[in-house]
């Protein structure tokens, strides 16, 4: 898949175990592949204060909203930073305690790099979960992965940025 043709969409289900996010990869003319979910009782608090943020940046291409299922396209240039950042909470303890960096890293300036440094664990999240698995072809990344890297970006932020 080339670059210009890669699009990133944060969309989140309300289903009767409660609402999941999840963050999909798809394309003009391609399949689109839930990449990341993330569940629990604060992920619609999450989605929501994510989508606040990316719409008051002009971050976000279209949205798209029926009864139990809201989307958003993504900007190219901040796609795989906000998967980064959710490859960072999807694990974590205190996902809220998170969220108030979520404007920082994604505009890269306070935290110098920080936007950098999110796309290329989701990179390499993608790169790991295919080597690892080859029959997965990009539809969903491996969780162990996930938890190894988001653990990996927690340590990152705390001694790089002193969060």
């Amino acid at each position: 898949m080339s670059i210009e043709k890669i699009s990133y969409r944060l969309s989140m289900r309300k289903t009767s175990k409660g609402p999941i996010i999840m963050f999909k990869m798809g394309g003009k003319g391609l399949r689109e592949y839930t990449l990341i979910r993330i569940g629990g009782r604060n992920a619609e608090q999450i989605f929501n204060e994510m989508i606040n943020t990316l719409q008051g940046e002009g971050l976000i291409q279209s949205k798209s909203e029926r009864l139990n299922y809201k989307s958003y396209k993504l900007k190219g240039e901040i796609g795989k930073a906000v998967g980064g950042y959710l490859v960072l909470i999807r694990r974590s303890r205190e996902q809220l305690s998170w969220l108030p960096y979520f404007s920082d890293f994604i505009k890269g300036n306070k935290y110098e790099g920080s936007r950098e440094v999110l796309s290329h664990f989701l990179d390499l999240s993608m790169d790991l979960s295919k080597s690892k698995s080859p029959e997965r072809n990009k539809v969903e990344l491996d969780p162990k992965i996930l938890d190894a890297l988001g653990a990996g970006i927690k340590v990152i932020s705390k001694t790089l940025w002193k969060i």
